[in-house]
């Protein structure tokens, strides 16, 4: 059997191999729910929202929700003050206010722009959507670098 070349690789033939689904909640959801989201997958970096129909809307990055939770309670505040405001005001609001449109690929673009989209944006994953806009999976670098390694390894 032939190897295919690591050049010629799809998102799509990586992602056929990934288990985990990425974190999502829906486009009305509060803050809380998007702590929740990310929490419950360690190897999650962001949370995607979606629609009812799981349209991409939006994406949440980990480095969001800690700046927005530093400028809620003013990260050179100390105190119970600080603590309380962060309690009764961040985590109620809508997750949509903090949103960030995100960088996607879809299965049939090859492996080496999702490197290089990832390189360029600073990026450690990409939402993969199909040409609905709807979120089927996520790849992110770390499954990029194990899927090289055994390919390169054999």
């Amino acid at each position: 059997m032939v190897e295919k070349d690591f050049r010629d690789l799809t998102v799509g033939e990586i992602h056929e191999s990934m288990v985990g689904k990425p974190a999502t909640v829906k486009e009305d959801a509060i803050l809380k729910d998007a702590v929740d989201a990310i929490t419950q997958d360690s190897t999650s970096h962001k949370v995607y929202v979606v629609d009812e129909e799981g349209k991409l809307k939006g994406a949440i990055t980990i480095e969001t929700l800690l700046k927005h939770v530093g400028y809620i309670v003013g990260v050179r505040e100390t105190g119970m003050i600080s603590f309380f405001k962060f309690l009764s005001g961040v985590l109620k609001e809508n997750v949509s206010e903090i949103m960030e449109q995100p960088v996607t690929i879809t299965n049939r673009h090859k492996v080496l722009d999702a490197v290089r989209l990832m390189v360029e944006n600073h990026l450690n994953d990409l939402p993969i959507i199909d040409d609905e806009n709807t979120l089927v999976g996520e790849l992110n670098s770390l499954e990029i670098m194990v899927y090289a390694k055994s390919v390169f390894d054999k």
